[in-house]
Formats: C-alpha cells, structure tokens, sequence
C-alpha cells in the first residue's frame, strides 16, 4: 500500500514518532511514539489543515510518498464499542488509550484507522520501534507548494 506523510520540512527524515511522542495525538497517549500516515496525500493535507493556523500553513511543508506491504497493515473492523462516538472530543481518551496499546503490544508494524475528517478515508499509524520498521521504502520526497487559496 502506497501512504503519505506531510510534515515541516526539518522533520520530514524523522522517522523517530518524536512529535507525537511529546504532546500526544488522537491515536497515541503523551510518552508512546508513533508517525501518522495517511492512505491519500489529500487526506495528509487535510489532516494538516485542521491543526494549524492557515496563516502558517504555505511556508515549509514536504511530503514523503513510502510503500508499506499489506500484510504489516492491521485493520481496526469497527470502533462501535466507544461510546460516545470513536471521533468525539468526549472519546479522545479511550481512543488514545486502545492506539497506545497495539504500540506497546507491538501487535503489527502499522494499523490502519478511520480518519476523523473523513470516515471512509483512512489514516496509517506507524509503531516506530516495531521490529519491521525497515520493510517501509521511501518512494518520493518532495516539498510542497499549497495552492494560496487555501488561506482566503
């Protein structure tokens, strides 16, 4: 599966899940290491976009394009059993709490999980000290120039 990564262009080797690692994310608790991915670059831009100001947004972004084979991907089926729903504000714990687990469990090298922008869309987590870390290939590197309409 080919997946997608938008960062600041400093961070874009770092393949270390550092960032989130400090200040956490919708799928990993403060403490557990993990690098997001997105199935799609536009959702990557997408997921971008929701977090920080348009203003920032244009200046200094890279993507990076990798390949993952499918059967390091573990699939979540369903995330009924949250309640309230698995993308609410009121769910961010319980969501944290089940990403931080299949880290420490080092169940799978990635898993795959809804995106909360776009449900039929998916992210890609990466557990960046699974032993198989190194079956993910870089394809493509490249900055980015977002379209400035994106900042009206």
């Amino acid at each position: 599966m080919r997946i997608y990564r938008i960062t600041k262009t400093e961070y874009i080797d770092d393949f270390s899940g550092e960032g989130a690692r400090l200040y956490g994310g919708r799928w990993n608790l403060v403490g557990d290491p993990v690098i997001y991915f997105s199935q799609n670059l536009s959702l990557s831009l997408l997921e971008i976009i929701v977090h920080v100001e348009f203003a920032k947004l244009p200046m200094g972004y890279s993507f990076i394009e990798a390949e993952i084979p499918d059967e390091f991907i573990k699939p979540i089926k369903s995330l009924d059993f949250i309640k309230p729903k698995w993308s609410s504000e009121g769910a961010e714990k319980q969501v944290q709490m089940l990403g931080s687990t299949w880290l420490k469990r080092q169940e799978s090298l990635a898993l795959r999980v809804p995106s909360a922008i776009l449900g039929l869309e998916h992210n890609i987590l990466i557990n960046p000290t699974h032993k198989d870390i190194e079956s993910i290939k870089i394809i493509k590197k490249q900055s980015l120039d977002f379209d400035p309409r994106l900042i009206r």
